[in-house]
């Protein structure tokens, strides 16, 4: 009995061992792609290869023009209003608030239905670029709400939980705006 005890326990320590060591050769690797699409994700938001985009903190980065002049804000906008859970966005603005590009990190919607929001999928999410919240409150919804927004046939909530990140996202910078300038511009 002690001599399968010995073996299981061998076998055990064997097995543990490969995984380690699959994880430790991988995980570098794993590391870096997330990096690389998390930086290819940053750069789609913008759309403008003349632009630089410089982290600053907390999934906040500059956006600065050929000449270093800092010209807008890309940063993170989540939302737990989707009809399956959370939705991570990038949210990129010009100074003065209006939308330069939405971009989802991640989401959970139905494949088919409210993954229509990916810029994979469709261009629905290009909807946003221009728009600023010195348009009317009510321009802020789906159009079946009376907004300025299409809605996806048989999917309605994640639009609406989409639409309605971007606009507290941008009620967000309105209200650090000069801060993040500030911070911006002290940077080299």
């Amino acid at each position: 009995m002690t001599g399968v005890a010995i073996r299981l326990t061998l076998l055990a320590a064997c097995c543990g061992l490969l995984v380690s060591v699959a994880y430790s050769t991988t995980d570098a690797a794993i590391r870096k792609n997330r990096a690389d699409h998390a930086a290819w994700q940053l750069l789609s938001v913008v759309g403008r290869t003349d632009r630089t985009v410089i982290a600053m903190h907390d999934d906040l980065y500059q956006l600065r023009d050929p000449a270093g002049e800092v010209r807008g804000f890309i940063f993170a906008v989540t939302t737990d209003e989707g009809y399956n859970g959370r939705i991570d966005l990038w949210l990129a603005t010009d100074l003065d608030g209006k939308v330069l590009g939405v971009r989802v990190k991640d989401h959970r919607e139905t494949p088919g239905l409210g993954d229509k929001i990916d810029r994979e999928v469709s261009d629905w999410i290009l909807s946003f670029n221009g728009h600023s919240l010195a348009e009317p409150a009510q321009a802020w919804n789906v159009k079946r709400d009376g907004g300025e927004f299409d809605q996806f046939t048989g999917a309605t909530i994640t639009p609406r939980a989409v639409i309605h990140a971007v606009r507290d996202g941008l009620a967000k910078f309105g209200a650090q705006r000069d801060s993040w300038l500030a911070e911006a511009r002290r940077e080299p």
